[in-house]
């Protein structure tokens, strides 16, 4: 059950680092490698390439193999919200799952679960809706880059 609990948290901390990197490339507005990026956010490679994986695979980026190679926005991130960031990371199911996971494992615990399902529900598809407010350009310029 701790695990459970560590990989929802790390939905959370992943979206933080994914969103740096994407600052990253669209400040730079070129490939950009896996290396290269998580030196400048103080990361691993290799995590950052997980993360970044689900981003690809979402389409928001594009890889491009070789000595060149990295990772480069497929997206306006002027159009790009941090709602299409986030969901495609797959944390917007982490906040209620994460609730979820503290409720005791016996009938209470069920009880609360059926009890609070809608609020959790409710909670999820708030956290969208703020993020659908930002785009990327605009984290880019808050963060003055």
């Amino acid at each position: 059950m701790t695990k459970t609990r560590s990989s929802s948290a790390s939905q959370y901390k992943s979206f933080g680092l994914v969103l740096q990197a994407m600052v990253v490339l669209a400040r730079k507005g070129d490939t950009c490698s896996s290396c290269e990026m998580a030196e400048l956010l103080s990361s691993e490679a290799t995590l950052l390439r997980k993360t970044m994986a689900k981003l690809t695979r979402a389409q928001i980026l594009v890889t491009k193999e070789g000595r060149d190679g990295g990772y480069a926005l497929n997206c306006d991130p002027e159009k790009l919200t941090l709602a299409d960031i986030y969901q495609a990371l797959e944390a917007g199911e982490a906040c209620s799952k994460a609730v979820n996971e503290t409720m005791c494992g016996n009938a209470l615990g069920e009880q609360m679960m059926d009890a609070c399902g809608e609020l959790f529900a409710e909670m999820d598809r708030s956290i969208v809706l703020v993020l659908e407010k930002y785009t990327l350009a605009e984290m880019v310029r808050k963060a003055g880059c």
